[in-house]
């Protein structure tokens, strides 16, 4: 098998990529079948072999994983989808299990150590050196985040200050102080801090250092990331917003990011380590390169708990790399299937609206409110400037984007979020 620099994205070519990963599925289809008690009777109901699965095109073969399956097979510990003895496993993450039963995922030390190089990798690609002081504002716990980019930051070899969430306005002294120069979190949390820099009187471009945010772990639009450069002053400094991909049944943040390149609308994706397919959330069946689906990855590399053709739920589609990065990309992720909002008997994307509401400068935060009975559509504005002009032309666009008459209320002190926002409430 090829060896190569886990953490530099540029150390294999497309032809490498595909050597690796025809190996790398090769060996866990057969680990599946003999050490995982979920796959190995899946398979056995179908009546298939590793030798039925060559190729990771032999997928179609298999039938997905769901969430609803790990929280039936899964947890607590990893259940009939680990792959070791329970002696091997050094800890878990999971889920925060709002709708049901937590989804948990199991790690060996050789996971942790994958999981940093991935990270890396991904800090990396986004502009990160062993030069740059990091404010890791992710929330360290069971959450992913926190602990995840804590490790790549520490695989790039560059300083990380172990911030989380919370206690933003000395935060915002932080950031100066320490002369940091990245900071990573949520998207609405780093438009939250943005807003407390400019509370504390600190000029965000002459009294900071900062020229890189990598947001993750919300669906975000163009349009937020690019209101994110503009609020942390990261383009005067030579950097942006640079969004980082991955969920708990992934392994964590680290499966897919932004170049400096991409324009704030795709990211890069490993599929050294995960098998990627795009699939109409309806059928199932797989749709063409370039066409929009559900995002659908199977393990390559994952020791404890390696997942099979694991749906997602998040909408997207694939494409070959546009530039020196080997790697495919994946679109900035639109939404997640069940994230959708069922109004009046129109489908209406929370994200679709996001986009137009992140255009404009006057939005400081907003709100979507949703009534059942009697059927009511609300979007609540935060700004510093109402206008009957600026509801009007909210209110025309937002009937363009999700066919649905919305009634715009100006509001003050909509609430800010340290960790994922809640800006979608049904009643």
């Amino acid at each position: 098998m090829i060896s190569y620099d886990e953490t530099d994205p540029k150390s294999l070519n497309k032809e490498e990529i595909k050597e690796v990963q025809n190996f790398r599925f090769r060996r866990m289809i057969k680990r599946v079948y003999e050490r995982s008690p979920y796959y190995h009777k899946v398979m056995k109901e179908k009546g298939l072999t590793p030798d039925d699965l060559k190729t990771p095109e032999d997928l179609i073969k298999m039938p997905f994983t769901t969430k609803d399956d790990l929280r039936r097979y899964a947890y607590p510990y990893g259940g009939d989808f680990l792959t070791v003895p329970l002696e091997e496993l050094v800890g878990w993450h999971m889920t925060s299990g709002t709708t049901g039963v937590p989804t948990v995922g199991a790690y060996t030390h050789n996971d942790i150590e994958l999981w940093a190089d991935l990270v890396g990798r991904s800090l990396r690609t986004a502009g990160v050196t062993k030069g740059d002081v990091v404010a890791n504002i992710y929330g360290y716990g069971l959450f992913t985040g926190g602990i995840g980019l804590h490790m790549g930051i520490q695989r790039v070899g560059a300083k990380v200050i172990p911030w989380s969430t919370g206690r933003t306005e000395a935060l915002a002294k932080a950031l100066k102080d320490f002369k940091v120069t990245v900071i990573t979190g949520t998207p609405s949390y780093e438009l939250y801090v943005a807003e407390k820099i400019r509370e504390a009187g600190i000029d965000v471009e002459k009294d900071l250092n900062l020229r890189i945010a990598i947001p993750g772990a919300e669906a975000m639009t163009k349009e937020m990331l690019t209101k994110i450069d503009k609020e942390l002053a990261l383009t005067s400094h030579g950097g942006g917003a640079r969004e980082i991909y991955g969920l708990t049944e992934a392994i964590g943040p680290g499966v897919a990011q932004e170049c400096p390149f991409d324009g704030h609308d795709k990211l890069h994706i490993w599929t050294d380590h995960f098998y990627v397919e795009i699939i109409d959330p309806e059928t199932g069946e797989r749709v063409g390169e370039g066409e929009e689906g559900e995002l659908v990855l199977t393990h390559l590399t994952r020791e404890g708990m390696p997942l099979i053709r694991y749906r997602t739920r998040d909408i997207t589609r694939l494409e070959e790399s546009g530039d020196d990065i080997p790697f495919p990309t994946i679109r900035t992720i639109k939404g997640r299937v069940d994230d959708v909002v069922f109004y009046k008997g129109v489908k209406v994307y929370p994200t679709a609206i996001n986009e137009v509401l992140m255009k404009y400068p006057e939005v400081k935060e907003y709100q979507l409110v949703f009534t059942k009975e009697p059927a009511k559509f609300e979007i609540l504005i935060e700004t510093d400037s109402p206008s009957e002009e600026l509801r009007r032309k909210i209110a025309t666009e937002v009937q363009a984007v999700a066919f649905v008459h919305a009634d715009i209320q100006f509001v003050n002190g909509l609430p800010r979020w340290e960790g994922k926002s809640k800006r979608v409430v049904v009643k």
